[in-house]
């Protein structure tokens, strides 16, 4: 495991060496994820989710299904419970 040091300013920044950033394809304007593990600081490079494009093939299927309402998306949550209480009572 390499290791190094580095010194935190007074905004409580630091930087990411050379190394790290190249092994990671860490580029300015990236999105990093930070937490705590036991005594340990933990970093991962995350990717943050792009809404979907009017032209993604995903809205086709949208309403697509055969349940009978015509309000799923705003209620799906609902539906779920319903039908999960349903079946715990039969």
């Amino acid at each position: 495991m390499n290791t190094e040091i580095m010194r935190v300013s007074a905004k409580g920044q630091f930087t990411i060496p050379v190394s790290v950033r190249k092994k990671f394809n860490i580029r300015e304007g990236d999105y990093l994820q930070i937490w705590i593990e036991n005594d340990e600081i933990r970093v991962k490079k995350v990717e943050p989710i792009q809404p979907l494009s009017p032209e993604d093939p995903i809205w086709k299927l949208i309403g697509a299904g055969e349940s009978g309402y015509s309000d799923v998306s705003t209620n799906h949550d609902r539906y779920l419970a319903a039908g999960e209480n349903k079946r715990w009572k039969e």
